[in-house]
């Protein structure tokens, strides 16, 4: 049954799952965020620094991100093209949303790994 949902004849039904599934993950990685500062209890910039320097963390919280930008990006869409009926005002917004979102993308791979573009 649930197979079938996900199949070319319900395209609707895979983003819908994406965005869901986004929202969980995000709420897990906060979560763990939490707990991680919970335990840490970060008290100047070091102990932040610290908070944030192995790499597994940085790429969790890259995932974080990925997830955010994914889930953000399916929400605008839904919204421009149930509330933007005129074809080329909608592509621009779109346009202007897909920038955003990759500028998004490349300002947190730059803070996270410091890769320069």
């Amino acid at each position: 049954m649930i197979f079938e949902l996900l199949t070319a004849k319900y395209p609707g039904m895979r983003r819908w799952l994406t965005q869901r599934l986004c929202a969980l993950s995000m709420a897990l990685v906060l979560l763990l965020f939490w707990i991680r500062l919970s335990v840490l209890s970060p008290q100047n910039h070091h102990d932040w620094v610290a908070v944030f320097s192995p790499w597994w963390w940085r790429v969790l919280t890259l995932w974080f991100f990925i997830c955010m930008l994914l889930h953000a990006w399916l929400g605008v869409r839904d919204v421009l093209r149930d509330y933007v009926p005129h074809l080329k005002a909608r592509a621009l917004l779109q346009g202007l949303v897909d920038l955003a979102v990759w500028g998004n993308a490349l300002a947190v791979l730059w803070i996270l790994f410091g890769i320069h573009f």
